[in-house]
């Protein structure tokens, strides 16, 4: 059987590169017919590399970054080659961005009958609303794979272990977290870790304010702030598991491959209610707890500060009266079962069926 060559733009994140089999071949961060292939490619890197006869399938992930002129092209040179394109659509609302050119770069896809790939039946519904597109209902899947250490159960005693990793995108309140974990009483026996990728010029002028918050909180010994060039999937799963808690203080969000990393590895997450994550967990349904939510989205800013240290004093009293994480095993099957009907649904995608 010859195995169907996909490119993702881009092919960084552990979402992309698990969706292989013997059918299927990523092509990113390999070398084909003697053309190096970058693990993040771009609609421009594409562009510049035809006749495309190396490739099947160009899957779309983050489209935020890619001028809609490229986008058009791209998409009319699939057409034109008989290439097939498909769409993960991760962000309904932009992470980057503003949200008329985000919608724009959507509605360009659902007019050349892209199928969008939705994470959640709920966002299936969101998305054939507002944009008209085909689609198809496929999980987000592990990122941790399934079967890895997990944790020390028992936990040892100490600390209530909070965790923060990732860029400090626009889209999450880090510096509020810094401002009312710091000062707040009841959390006095908690450490706070960031584990953060390493910032471009550009996002330390955007996010400025956060690292200005991060210097002067630093100086508290129960911070550990670490910056990395980008954290490998080892880094970061050995994060998760050493936390008792994995922090994810939305602003907004459409769906969150941390919240499932925090399912993976039996961290207790502490979410805001938002987007299509409470639908995310609905997926696991009998297998796993609920998140620890709070509520940003009834326009009442001036209560965020303290709905959060709300959510993180339950964490903390829960975690020092001995909560413990759902059945591992039990998970981990449920995952690699997930995971075979993930890859028989590309199968399909990527075949050019639905």
């Amino acid at each position: 059987m010859t195995a169907i060559r996909v490119v993702h733009i881009p092919g960084r994140t552990p979402y992309a590169r698990k969706l292989h089999d013997e059918g299927i071949q990523v092509l990113n961060g390999t070398t084909v017919d003697g053309l190096a292939v970058p693990r993040d490619a771009t609609l421009a890197w594409l562009l510049e590399h035809r006749p495309w006869d190396w490739l099947d399938v160009v899957h779309l992930h983050h489209p935020d970054f890619e001028p809609i002129p490229w986008l058009r092209t791209v998409l009319a040179e699939c057409c034109r080659f008989g290439k097939r394109v498909v769409f993960t659509a991760h962000d309904v609302s932009p992470v980057f961005g503003g949200q008329t050119e985000h919608h724009r770069r959507l509605r360009v896809l659902a007019e050349h009958s892209v199928p969008f790939v939705c994470l959640t039946p709920a966002t299936e519904a969101e998305v054939r609303w507002r944009f008209g597109a085909r689609t198809a209902m496929v999980p987000h899947g592990y990122v941790a794979p399934p079967g890895t250490l997990t944790r020390p159960v028992p936990r040892n005693p100490g600390p209530t272990r909070f965790l923060l990793y990732g860029s400090l995108r626009r889209n999450r309140d880090v510096k509020l977290v810094l401002a009312c974990w710091r000062f707040a009483r009841h959390l006095a026996e908690t450490t706070l870790r960031l584990l953060l990728r390493a910032p471009s010029r550009a996002s330390l002028a955007e996010d400025a304010e956060v690292w200005r918050a991060i210097r002067e909180h630093a100086a508290d010994p129960r911070l550990r702030v670490e910056v990395l060039p980008f954290p490998t999937d080892d880094e970061v799963n050995e994060a998760v598991a050493g936390a008792d808690c994995l922090l994810l203080p939305y602003r907004w969000a459409s769906h969150s491959g941390q919240l499932e990393h925090a399912l993976d590895r039996g961290a207790l997450p502490a979410t805001t209610r938002t987007g299509f994550l409470p639908d995310q967990v609905a997926l696991h349904r009998r297998l796993v707890g609920e998140p620890v939510w709070f509520d940003w989205s009834d326009h009442t800013p001036f209560e965020h500060g303290a709905r959060l240290l709300e959510a993180m004093q339950t964490v903390h009293s829960a975690i020092q009266n001995g909560w413990q994480p759902h059945d591992a095993e039990k998970f981990a099957d449920h995952r690699r079962r997930e995971h075979a009907e993930i890859m028989a649904a590309y199968r399909v995608l990527y075949g050019g069926g639905q």
